[in-house]
Order: C-alpha cells, then structure tokens, then sequence
C-alpha cells in the first residue's frame, strides 16, 4: 500500500481519506440501525416464547442470531478501519 500512496500528493490522499470516513459513518449508521430492528425482532420472539408460552420458528430465531453475529462482526470491522484512517497522517504516511 505504500507505494500505491507515494503516488499521490498529500492532500489528495487526506481528501480521499475523509470521504471515506464519511462513507463509513453512513454504513455504520445503517448496520446499526439494521442491527436494532434484528434485535429488537429477536426480544419479541424470546417474550412470545418465554413470556407467553407460544410457539415460534426456531429457524428464524437461529437466522436472527446468525445476522446479528454478521451485523457486531461488519460494525467492529469498520469501526476498526474507520479509527485507523482517523488516525492516518498522509504527511508522514503513518
């Protein structure tokens, strides 16, 4: 990656650098929203199960659990890439 970078100016890199963590901060707004209407999905089936005593799909219950894993794995990832271009000095290429 550090030669791909040497290949352009300072400022072009920190400009490309900040639209990509506006791009972040939008795809993390919609994992997380995403992520609340799974979970919040998933409570109502463990209240009619557990609360109520009635019967749900236990494939949609293990389907929810699996997409909510997906869902924390993909916000932890571009958390992660998110701090790491934050942090990212092109003028040092550090």
């Amino acid at each position: 990656m550090e030669t791909i970078l040497n290949n352009y100016d300072d400022m072009r890199v920190m400009r490309m650098i900040k639209k990509q963590l506006i791009s972040c901060e939008s795809n993390l707004e919609l994992l997380r929203k995403e992520y609340e209407e799974k979970d919040d999905q998933l409570l109502a089936l463990g209240i009619r199960k557990e609360v109520t005593n009635r019967p749900v799909d236990e494939a949609e219950v293990a389907e929810l659990t699996v997409r909510l894993e997906a869902l924390k794995k993909e916000i932890q990832e571009i958390e992660e890439d998110k701090s790491k271009m934050a942090a990212y000095n092109a003028y040092t290429r550090r």
